[in-house]
């Protein structure tokens, strides 16, 4: 059963180990965790839960909670949800941000991912549209928005804008 539990303060190595098959930077999708000594994981996972609930954000964040996709009880992806947006992420970054370990790809768990993220958006209470970016030659990503009911509206060089209502 695939399903999000969002990320908390007693998250063990196996969910460090499944960041260690994402890379720091992959498609747009920062993953700070990608290389960081595990000593340093409780840490991270803390600012994650403060993220989600507004405390200790610099003046440009907005707050984000984030969530592992769990495939009976295996983390195999995490997604963030940001509560709002900035005009700088309606330009690069959107609502939510995916990623998938490398181990457990072309399985459709991005898919499933993005919608269990947009049904959360909803049970949160967001009303607006929201906006899901995607690097242009990320055809696994776009096919993933577009699976979702995305509607393409731009494309840049850096960035291609899917709506979802």
């Amino acid at each position: 059963m695939l399903y999000l539990q969002p990320v908390s303060l007693t998250d063990g190595r196996e969910f460090y180990d499944m960041l260690q098959q994402i890379g720091s930077n992959e498609n747009g999708f920062i993953n700070r965790v990608c290389g960081m000594d595990y000593e340093y994981f409780p840490l991270w996972l803390e600012k994650q839960v403060n993220i989600a609930q507004g405390v200790g954000l610099a003046d440009w964040m907005v707050p984000s909670s984030s969530f592992w996709l769990m495939d009976g009880g295996v983390p195999v992806g995490k997604g963030n949800l940001r509560h709002r947006l900035t005009d700088a992420l309606r330009e690069a970054g959107g609502h939510i941000g995916y990623a998938v370990a490398s181990s457990q790809r072309g399985k459709g768990y991005g898919k499933t991912l993005l919608r269990l993220l947009l049904e959360e958006a909803r049970r949160m209470g967001i009303t607006e549209e929201i906006l899901v970016t995607v690097n242009p030659g990320n055809a696994a990503s776009r096919r993933v928005a577009e699976a979702n009911g995305g509607e393409l509206r731009r494309e840049t060089e850096e960035h291609v804008y899917y709506w979802f209502a």
